[in-house]
């Protein structure tokens, strides 16, 4: 009995030992991680209006592209994002204007990407469908300081305005603010973030933004329409708009030129047509 149970056992290590060599044998190779491509950062900043366009492009390009990874900085304004640009810091540099001619021989090259609307809004709890430029100059004035002298609720105005280096403020001078000064009573805001908080705080307010920043952060405001021109119409003749470009340094060409052959492609043609931006020819 004792050699049957040590034969038994000896072929029942021998069984073993070749079910596991078999297995091995049997078993495929295994394959390698694939290797990630190597992605290039592109570090941008600038006009605070311009970057969320461009960031927003930049999402979308970044849905089938994988060779850019794409770095926002906090604005700079669009001076600040040339001078990023031509001392090395930035990649891109968002502009919310055309070049000027010492930047341009400092050696910046330019892309325009748009016209954006500088829309007139209203705080959230608050619906003014239309105005006239006289009533917003007035009420930018202090002529008008009751939502019911322009056909809104019996309830005092809070006025916000941005500082006037902003090309949004220059604009509207342009168009019907004119070159007096801001009165005690309207309150000024030192960017984009600012405002949009400010509109969101309090109540009854009239402010002013890019209407891209409106749509692109789905933002609860109501843009006005002015002497009949609505932002909101991209078929509209609206009169109050500003360039948006990026700003780039020949040298860097090469690691910026995909994403800037997307922004002038059809496809960024028709998200910026979303956002009531005239695409550049």
């Amino acid at each position: 009995m004792e050699i049957v149970s040590s034969k038994s056992r000896f072929f029942t290590g021998i069984s073993l030992l070749l079910a596991l060599i078999l297995a091995a044998c049997g078993s495929p190779a295994a394959t390698p991680a694939p290797t990630a491509v190597p992605q290039q950062q592109v570090t941008a900043s600038g006009s605070g209006g311009a970057t969320s366009v461009v960031k927003y492009l930049a999402n979308a390009y970044s849905q089938n592209h994988h060779d850019l990874a794409f770095n926002f900085l906090s604005g700079a304004g669009t001076s600040g994002g040339v001078k990023g640009v031509l001392e090395g810091q930035l990649d891109l540099g968002t502009m919310s204007r055309a070049p000027k001619e010492s930047e341009l021989a400092d050696g910046i090259k330019f892309v325009a990407l748009g016209n954006e609307r500088v829309a007139i809004v209203t705080s959230a709890d608050l619906s003014i469908p239309e105005l006239t430029g006289e009533q917003v100059n007035d009420i930018y004035r202090g002529k008008i300081k009751n939502w019911s002298e322009v056909g809104g609720p019996n309830t005092p105005i809070s006025v916000l305005a941005r500082d006037e280096e902003e090309t949004l403020t220059q604009i509207l001078r342009e168009g019907f603010f004119g070159k007096e000064p801001f009165p005690a009573g309207v309150v000024v805001l030192t960017s984009a973030s600012d405002m949009q908080n400010a509109l969101q705080k309090t109540a009854n307010a009239i402010g002013y933004l890019s209407y891209s920043t409106v749509g692109i952060d789905k933002l609860p405001f109501h843009a006005v329409a002015i002497d009949g021109h609505d932002p909101a119409d991209i078929q509209d003749n609206y009169p109050y708009t500003r360039l948006l470009g990026v700003a780039y340094l020949p040298s860097n060409a090469d690691k910026v030129q995909p994403f800037l052959d997307f922004i002038n492609g059809s496809e960024a043609r028709a998200l910026l047509t979303g956002l009531s931006i005239t695409p550049a020819q």
